[in-house]
């Protein structure tokens, strides 16, 4: 077992040291930005000239804004709009690509039959692979923070961020993340499909994106916002620290969607050719 898993590693190796350092570097931008203080400048005056959005709540829930004063601060950007919008995007995607190329998508160009000849059953399989998907997600989400830290620890920023909720905001963000990378991993499992992947995984994504952008306006979608969706669970884990709740809701969907999974691999033929 330990054997394949250092071989789902340094297989895709380069794409993980992709999906590492590329967010990373493009997320480190934002806490540079805050050097400059011309920056500052263009950025209020960029609020001023849009601060007929604040009224619009349509457009602040697909944008992930809650407070429009405070989105135009460093603290804001990162923690209501980076974190509660692009990084579980990002982290879903990532988990998918990943997955896909070493389950159900190696499955239909034939390279699985490695796989399927090593002396592990369907079982173990299919927990490495549910362990690298949560582990992978909460991992390069937090090296993406942490490289972007680095700024804010060693420069001479007009604005910073406390590391400890930070993190912990990260940590809430990814998890959201992972929710979604997983249903798609796990029904593409399920079907031998890696298709479906997307179909799921970002179809759940797009459903739970709407509800927070029209749970204003509309019940059923208000009702997916507050009990079920992974965006709803967000909170403010910066200001407010994490909340069991919230907690509890994702890690259930993430357990609930890998035993989706693990009951139609274990159960399916292989779609080897």
């Amino acid at each position: 077992m330990i054997s394949y898993l250092h071989y789902f590693i340094k297989v895709p190796k380069k794409l993980i040291m992709t999906w590492i350092f590329a967010p990373a570097i493009y997320f480190t931008i934002v806490p540079l930005a805050f050097s400059n203080q011309s920056f500052e400048n263009l950025i209020y005056t960029k609020r001023d000239g849009l601060s007929s959005l604040a009224e619009n709540d349509i457009m602040l829930n697909f944008l992930g804004i809650a407070d429009w004063e405070n989105v135009f601060t460093l603290e804001g950007i990162i923690t209501t709009y980076l974190m509660n919008l692009f990084v579980p995007l990002l982290i879903a995607i990532a988990t998918i690509v990943l997955l896909n190329k070493m389950g159900a998508k190696s499955e239909e160009e034939g390279t699985f039959e490695f796989v399927a000849s090593l002396p592990l059953n369907r079982k173990q399989i299919y927990y490495i692979h549910s362990l690298v998907a949560v582990i992978f997600g909460i991992i390069i989400s937090q090296i993406w923070f942490h490289i972007m830290y680095i700024p804010m620890a060693f420069m001479d920023l007009s604005q910073n961020l406390e590391y400890l909720p930070m993190m912990k905001a990260g940590l809430q963000s990814s998890l959201g993340g992972v929710s979604f990378g997983v249903l798609g991993y796990s029904i593409s499992m399920y079907t031998g499909k890696s298709g479906n992947a997307w179909n799921f995984g970002m179809g759940l994504l797009a459903i739970e994106w709407l509800s927070n952008m029209l749970s204003g306006s509309n019940e059923i979608f208000k009702w997916i916002h507050e009990n079920f969706s992974s965006f709803g669970a967000y909170g403010n884990p910066y200001q407010n620290g994490l909340n069991l709740g919230d907690i509890t809701l994702v890690i259930s969907k993430i357990f609930l969607f890998i035993v989706i999974g693990y009951i139609g691999y274990t159960k399916r033929s292989l779609n080897l050719k």
